[in-house]
Parts: structure tokens; sequence; C-alpha cells
């Protein structure tokens, strides 16, 4: 009886010591199995890295910031010109545009909102609307009258579309100068351009650009200032121009005059729209679309520089 129990003691101690085995077994079967995928997950961890850091250094590679060389540049870092909006884009913002003049008006349109230098600017209603009229200065008169066709009238000038940011400086320049510039898409791309026109003679002229922030030329009253466009933004998905038309280095302000900024009374209506400031550091200058004595714009947008005749050309 005692050496069936012994028996049957040893013969479940020995069933033990096998469930043991299989079990220290199959745990390091399981180790081996982890051991091997990790082995086998870590090149392939790797190869997916190095092609997404390879896809993203030709995403980089294909898209590069481009930097532009005019000449009569004064300053350095003039990104290019971005490219033209697609016709179906086009024919969208269009639609918007219009159906947005139905919207409140900030100022009802054609509200005179001030005065510079006999540049009178007018309400836009609000910065999206566009009204498919178009302003034209007689070159005898000096009238400016709105037309909803192109006049055949070789005495009346192009300004440009009521009353948008780059009619108001071509309507200073035409008005003031006697000057004018060509056609653009866009209020940023008047930076880019490289001659202008004198309305009467019709001979065209060289113009130069100071880039914004590294700028040895301070902003003169009679230039330019170009903003640069945001596709991100309605606002500014055009840019933006305003005419300068006082300087105070010492306070460090640029007066501005303009349409379509925010079609509001402007701050001085007969001298000007607003101020903002400038700052000069080291012989560089650079403005920012805050106004004087506040520090921030929730509206505002970066400047890309200031445009203007070439010295001796038309100054």
């Amino acid at each position: 009886m005692n050496r069936m129990n012994e028996q049957f003691n040893e013969s479940i101690i020995s069933f033990q010591k096998f469930r043991y085995d299989i079990f220290l077994n199959n745990s390091r079967l399981q180790i081996m199995i982890k051991a091997l995928k990790l082995w086998l997950l870590i090149p392939l961890l790797s190869i997916t890295s190095s092609l997404y850091a390879s896809e993203l250094q030709q995403k980089v590679t294909q898209d590069p910031i481009k930097i532009v060389n005019l000449a009569n540049t004064d300053g350095t870092g003039l990104v290019a010109k971005l490219p033209k909006l697609s016709a179906e884009e086009r024919k969208r913002l269009y639609s918007n545009s219009k159906k947005s003049c139905n919207d409140e008006c900030v100022a009802p349109f054609g509200t005179v909102l001030g005065t510079a230098n006999k540049a009178i600017a007018y309400s836009n209603c609000n910065s999206e609307c566009l009204v498919a009229e178009y302003s034209f200065l007689n070159l005898k008169t000096s009238e400016i009258t709105n037309h909803k066709k192109f006049p055949k009238d070789e005495n009346l000038h192009y300004v440009g579309l009521t009353y948008q940011c780059v009619e108001y400086a071509r309507k200073w320049w035409m008005l003031n100068k006697g000057i004018t510039f060509g056609d653009i898409g866009s209020a940023f791309e008047i930076i880019y351009l490289t001659e202008g026109k004198h309305i009467y003679s019709k001979e065209s002229f060289p113009l130069a650009r100071s880039l914004n922030g590294s700028a040895s030329r301070a902003p003169k009253v009679g230039d330019l200032v170009i903003y640069s466009a945001d596709r991100s933004s309605v606002d500014w998905m055009h840019g933006h121009v305003a005419v300068v038309v006082a300087v105070d280095l010492k306070e460090g302000s640029v007066s501005l005059a303009e349409e379509n900024y925010n079609n509001l009374p402007w701050q001085d209506p007969e001298q000007f729209a607003r101020k903002i400031q400038l700052f000069e550091v080291s012989g560089r200058y650079t403005l920012i679309d805050v106004a004087v004595n506040t520090n921030k714009n929730a509206t505002g947008a970066q400047i890309s520089g200031w445009i203007y005749p070439k010295k001796g050309y038309a100054n």
C-alpha cells in the first residue's frame, strides 16, 4: 500500500515536472517569438522612418522657398510671387464677392471716408464686396467718373475697380504725380512690378522697391506700401496697398491713405486714414501693421515692402 502511494506520488511529481517543462518551453517559445518579431520590426521601423524622411526631404526639395532678385531693390529676401489662382477658384471668389455686397456694410457703399492730396477715398461696403464698376480719370479736367463698361474716349484713363485699394493707389499717383502702374491680378503683386508709366506722355520709367525689415531707405510720401497675400484668409487673399502721405521718423510712424482696408471713416478725414508704426534698427527699416501707441492689431497683416519710382524718375 505504501509502495503504491509512493509510486502514485512519484507519478504526480513526474507529471508536474512534465507540465512545468512544457510551461517553461512554451515561455521560452513565446520569448523567442517575441524576439523574432522585434528583430523583424526594428528594420521595418527603420525602413519606414527612412522612407518618411526621404519623402519629407523630397517635398522640401520640390517646394523650397524661392527668392527672386529684381533690379532696383533695396534690401534682401523678396519671396517669389504666389502662383495665380485657378480659373475655378477665381470664379468662386468673384461669385462670393458679389454676394457679400448684399451683406451689412461697415459704411454704405460709396460713402466718402476721407481725402488726401485731392484723392477722395470711398467705402467699399466691406472688404469682400466687389462691384463690376470702373473708374476713369479725365486727362483734361482731372475729373474721375465711374462706368459700367469701358468708355470709348481717349481722354479717359483707366484707374481701377471701384472702390478697391488698387484703385485708390492709382488714383493718388495719377492726381499727384501724373503716373500709374500696370495691370495686376491682386494688390500684393505690385511689389514685383519693375516699371510704371507717365499718363500724359505714356513713357515708361523704372520702379524701385524697399523690402520690409531689410530696407535702408525709409518710406517717403508718395510710396505705395504693399501688404503680403494670405491665401488662408478671405480678407487678405489679395493683400493690400496703401499710399504713404506722411512720415515721422522721430515718432516712428507712417500715415497712410487708402480704400478698402476696414471701410471706416479716416482717423483724420482731411489727411490720412490711419498711422502705423515704423522702426529703425541699425539703419534698417521695418513697418508694422499696428497703430501708434498700441501693441496689437488682431485683424492686420504682414507688409512686404514699399514701391516708388526710381530716383530721378517721376519724383
